[in-house]
C-alpha cells in the first residue's frame, strides 16, 4: 500500500514500545486500506497510546499527506487544540515524510518521530 519515504526519517522516540505513561505523550497514527464494493478506501486513524483511545480519523480514496493531516487534525480538536508537545509517532512511509505532514507537525508543535513499517 504505502512505501518507505525518499526524505530523512524524523528520530524514533518510541522505539517499540507503544506505551504511555499518561494522556497526551505519545500519539500514534497509522493507514490501512479497506476494500469495499465500489474500490479502495484508506482509513488514516490517531490514537493515545496510553488509553489507546480513537482520537482522530479521515477516510478516502487516496492514500496521501491531506488524508493524514485530516486525522492529526480532528485529533487535535478532540483534545482543545494545543496539543504542544506530543510526540507523535509513524511509520516511514512518504504521506508522513512529505512537507505538508512536517508542517503540520511544526505548526500545532508537535514532535514528530517515526519507526521502521511494521
Amino acid at each position: 500500500m504505502t512505501r518507505p519515504g525518499k526524505r530523512p526519517a524524523a528520530p524514533d522516540f518510541v522505539r517499540r514500545d507503544f506505551t504511555a505513561e499518561a494522556p497526551d505523550l505519545v500519539w500514534c497514527e497509522d493507514m490501512t486500506q479497506i476494500g469495499t464494493g465500489e474500490g479502495k478506501l484508506y482509513l488514516a486513524t490517531v490514537i493515545d497510546l496510553f488509553s489507546r483511545r480513537l482520537l482522530g480519523y479521515a477516510m478516502g480514496a487516496r492514500h496521501d499527506a491531506e488524508l493524514v493531516v485530516t486525522a492529526m487534525h480532528m485529533a487535535a480538536a478532540t483534545r482543545g487544540g494545543d496539543v504542544r508537545g506530543v510526540i507523535f509517532h509513524t511509520d516511514p512511509v512518504s504521506e508522513y515524510g512529505s512537507r505538508r505532514f512536517r508542517r503540520a507537525c511544526r505548526r500545532l508543535g508537535v514532535f514528530q518521530s517515526m519507526g521502521r513499517v511494521g
